[in-house]
């Protein structure tokens, strides 16, 4: 399975510039993590650079606009898998670690999506007229010749946010039986392309949870 190769150059950390992605670390429960590890990595190269959360809080400065995809890891969490968008600007995000409990030593998963939909206020008072998003490309995922072989199947559930020209941003692996099936997932999920989700005639963002099943 693809794994990111870390090259320090291509992300910074340290003077200010745009695009950046700044994001929380947290538990369900108890608040703030400090020193999960967070590595960023282009969808396309594979390059990337690794960070520690402080106080809960992460960030990256970005050399040009793109796909990312990012792993969040903590001893004794599952481990979070996602994929967004950079442009011209910050990007915020929320990942919340789950305790690894009793679950399968391979298994990755959030403990909720990495941020709402955003909507603009609504200035009537009848009831919003919503006209759903319709999936219009759909591309199936590469089947990992690893898990295959060794009989790892189940469901993939991430969810994402549709925008409002019908692209897809921020998504996040809910749960998966492994972090290569999660990842395989991501890879194809985010170049899904929808119709947009419209509210009372204008199109907005919407989130939205999709199953990827890898069956032998």
């Amino acid at each position: 399975m693809f794994k990111p190769f870390l090259l320090v150059a291509f992300l910074t950390s340290s003077a200010v510039a745009s695009p950046s992605l700044a994001g929380i670390v947290k538990d369900a429960f108890t608040g703030l993590i400090d020193g999960a590890s967070i590595t960023v990595w282009d969808a396309e190269t594979g390059k990337g650079v690794q960070t520690l959360s402080s106080m809960g809080s992460f960030s990256f400065n970005a050399r040009a606009e793109g796909d990312y995809l990012f792993k969040a890891e903590k001893d004794g969490r599952l481990p979070v898998l996602g994929a967004f968008h950079l442009a011209d600007e910050q990007h915020n995000i929320n990942v919340v670690l789950l305790s690894a409990g009793s679950q399968d030593a391979d298994a990755a998963g959030a403990g909720s999506p990495l941020r709402d939909a955003v909507r603009p206020p609504r200035s009537s008072g009848k009831p919003p007229k919503v006209r759903p998003a319709q999936v219009k490309k759909k591309i199936m995922p590469f089947y990992p010749d690893a898990e295959r072989n060794a009989g790892v199947a189940g469901v993939v559930k991430i969810a994402m946010i549709i925008l409002p020209d019908g692209s897809v941003n921020d998504l996040v692996v809910l749960s998966a039986p492994n972090s290569n099936l999660a990842l395989a997932a991501l890879l194809s999920v985010r170049r899904w392309q929808y119709s947009p989700t419209y509210l009372d005639d204008q199109p907005v963002e919407a989130s939205l949870t999709v199953d990827i099943t890898f069956q032998r």
